[in-house]
């Protein structure tokens, strides 16, 4: 980033399109760098010969392959932003997003087809598209907006956020400042339409690395394991859910190339932490925080030893070009974090979030943080998330790391029952073993107040999640209600 600001994100990837190397593969095949300049420039065109006007939205409805990242940054190319659709989301979501992202043009290029009547146009971009003749009458373009991804939507209806090109250039450039280790084969374990996966596309393309697409849906990890072999994998970002899930099930031997692990989206429970180092010591664990109104990430944690030993792993300090504000700033008391620097989004997402601090638009996170003595961010949950429990506030996620925390269970959700005295019910995945309720109790008593104890504790074969991986709380707080707590 020089004295200029941020760079556009074709200024990073586009010198790298010329040079040989394999850029992106799937299980179909490979993209070489010169293939995929090929490609883009094909669906590039395709669009400015049907009008596409500059920073338009047109939707990207396909899953994760070679053709889809060659369709990404073809829109780019094209001077237009792209609406990501995963084709494996459910039918209305899918729906749902491409009637919210007001798109005129829709690209498929795995000829996944989306039955919308009155909605954009089918743009075709087969497997042929690579091969289409240069077409100088429709010169390449830039324009100011990148893509636009949708929120969770876990308090209503999926929320639009536009990120500029900018933007994804500064979280891109900002990444090979802060990571040591070059990109060699970067996993793409996310779904298109989750935002982290932009961090693997981008910043892969920009250092000349080889983009690697699993086989089979998001979240597979035999899949992963088999693509890790395969081409010797050295970065990876996934949930922590996800990750835990890949060493418990003994994948890590197969995972041994890995030089770089991110973790993010979730809260990192300190036994991950514990077990990554025991069971792949060579790679580091990094713990990522960030909004998707923020371009994917605002700060890191280095994970080390003691983190396997405290109570909650932190979430860093603020990377690059990112002011943090917690308010209220009371010493040692949780505050709400807001963001403010160059990779806020354009629009979308809740208008009321974009505030003044200080002179500089922020963003109002809705997380609760305090400052360690040496600076790093603790998180501490959600404002949003609060349960007011016999007359004092508790954070969900305090219960749940609460539950972690206890012997033979690796995974806490926790609901809350609608009725007019909530009670929080704690759903837990353990490790094989039955279910001790009354030990668990005991345990918790060790680290909860006695008002906010779960009601109940449940097992469950697996937490519900939304699209993205992340956990589903309305279906949780559903569940909790049908069933009948047990009060302390």
């Amino acid at each position: 980033m020089g004295a200029s600001g941020p760079p556009h994100i074709l200024d990073l990837v586009e010198p790298r399109l010329h040079a040989p190397g394999p850029a992106v593969a799937d299980s179909e095949g490979t993209f070489g760098y010169r293939e995929l300049d090929a490609a883009s420039r094909a669906v590039a065109r395709l669009l400015l010969a049907r009008g596409a006007r500059r920073d338009e939205p047109v939707v990207v409805h396909a899953t994760a392959s070679r053709g889809t990242v060659a369709a990404l940054l073809g829109v780019v190319r094209a001077g237009c932003r792209f609406v990501p659709v995963d084709a494996g989301f459910p039918g209305e979501r899918r729906r749902l997003m491409v009637r919210r992202s007001g798109a005129r043009f829709l690209l498929a290029p795995d000829g996944h087809a989306l039955a919308l009547p009155g909605g954009p146009e089918p743009v075709p971009c087969g497997s042929a598209f690579s091969d289409a003749p240069r077409d100088d009458r429709f010169p390449l373009r830039r324009g100011s907006h990148a893509y636009t991804c949708f929120t969770s939507g876990s308090t209503g209806l999926p929320e639009p956020v536009t990120i500029s090109a900018t933007a994804l250039g500064w979280s891109t450039a900002a990444r090979l400042t802060h990571y040591p280790a070059p990109v060699g084969a970067f996993l793409l374990c996310s779904s298109i339409s989750f935002d982290s996966s932009m961090a693997g596309i981008w910043w892969t393309l920009a250092t000349g690395g080889l983009l690697v697409v699993p086989d089979g849906r998001p979240g597979d990890l035999l899949a992963l394991a088999r693509a890790a072999e395969l081409h010797d994998a050295t970065h990876v970002l996934m949930v922590p859910s996800l990750y835990g899930a890949a060493l418990r099930g003994g994948l890590a031997p197969r995972l041994r190339t890995l030089t770089t692990v991110i973790v993010a989206g979730e809260t990192c429970p300190p036994a991950l932490v514990a077990r990554h180092l025991a069971d792949l010591p060579r790679a580091a664990l990094y713990n990522e925080y960030g909004p998707t109104e923020c371009t994917v990430w605002a700060t890191v944690h280095t994970c080390t030893p003691a983190d396997a030993a405290a109570r909650t792993v932190p979430i860093g300090r603020p990377v690059t070009g990112v002011t943090a504000h917690i308010e209220p700033s009371e010493e040692g008391a949780p505050g709400e974090l807001y963001l403010a620097g160059p990779g806020l989004a354009v629009e979308g997402g809740r208008a009321d979030r974009f505030v003044i601090r200080d002179g500089m638009r922020c963003f109002r996170t809705g997380d609760l943080v305090t400052v360690r003595d040496d600076g790093e961010l603790l998180f501490h949950g959600r404002t949003d998330h609060q349960l007011k429990l016999g007359g004092m506030r508790v954070e969900r996620a305090e219960i749940e790391q609460a539950l972690t925390s206890c012997d033979g269970i690796t995974e806490a959700g926790v609901g809350v029952t609608g009725t007019a005295r909530p009670r929080p019910i704690g759903f837990v995945v353990t490790d094989g073993g039955a279910l001790d309720e009354r030990r668990i109790r005991t345990q918790l008593l060790s680290s909860l107040p006695t008002t906010a104890l779960p009601a109940r504790v449940v097992a469950v074969p697996a937490l519900p999640r939304l699209p993205n991986g992340k956990v589903d709380y309305r279906a949780l707080d559903r569940r909790a209600t049908t069933r009948r707590p047990r009060c302390p």
